[in-house]
């Protein structure tokens, strides 16, 4: 692997203990190549604000990804995969199989030039059991053939809009989870019901550099 990015890999160990996140030191150096890659593409591609700062890439982007972890720690979801839809240049899903390298992933992407990019990193890294589609969620049998044990995404769509786009890939046991800001948060509780799915459960969070609040609201089929 190439010579890690000693600024990039600081910010993410700092940033994951004021967070409270625990990953091992080999997945935070596959981030730090991840992110420098990134650095190097978004030159030439739109692949995140090009004003971006390197704080804010590591921590609006990778540690706000990361956010879905204790989330996924408490959640007794089965051994199906988990579609992340729209995932850009791979947030959250990307960054998940990363701190996960035992869960299978499906990247949705299709922007041709994104995808691009989300196989460069997988190939560099060398991941295994993540696949990258260029179909939309709305396309017939985008998803036919799969049970999802987790659905998530990340402004995609406000969560009522959300939830029904991403229902042909919900079976009975899947998980939705939504990531939100505080404004969205206040409109939902635990029970909260969205046509046929129910608000499970809620957790939040505090970014550690800028101290913007984050949510997940978890769904799931009644």
């Amino acid at each position: 692997m190439a010579q890690e990015n000693p600024e990039i890999e600081k910010l993410l160990r700092q940033g994951l203990k004021q967070i409270d996140i625990v990953i091992d030191g080999h997945c935070v150096r596959r981030l730090t190549r991840y992110c420098e890659e990134l650095r190097k593409w978004n030159r030439k591609i739109n692949l995140v604000a090009r004003n971006t700062s390197l704080q804010d890439l590591v921590e609006k982007h990778f540690l706000d990804s990361l956010t879905l972890l204790p989330a996924l720690q408490e959640l007794n979801y089965g051994d199906g995969p988990l579609l992340d839809v729209g995932s850009g240049a791979g947030f959250p899903g990307l960054v998940l199989k990363i701190a996960c390298p035992d869960l299978r992933i499906l990247l949705l992407e299709p922007r041709q030039r994104r995808a691009v990019f989300l196989r460069h990193i997988i190939r560099i890294l060398g991941l295994e059991g993540i696949e990258v589609s260029t179909k939309r969620i709305e396309d017939e049998g985008a998803v036919s053939g799969y049970h999802f044990a987790l659905i998530t995404g990340r402004a995609v769509a406000d969560v009522s809009r959300f939830l029904k786009m991403v229902d042909p890939g919900i079976v009975a046991d899947t998980f939705v989870l939504c990531m939100q800001g505080p404004s969205e948060k206040q409109r939902w509780e635990k029970g909260t019901r969205a046509g046929a799915m129910r608000c499970v459960k809620i957790l939040e969070t505090v970014l550690p550099f800028s101290r913007s609040q984050r949510c997940v609201l978890i769904f799931q089929r009644t």
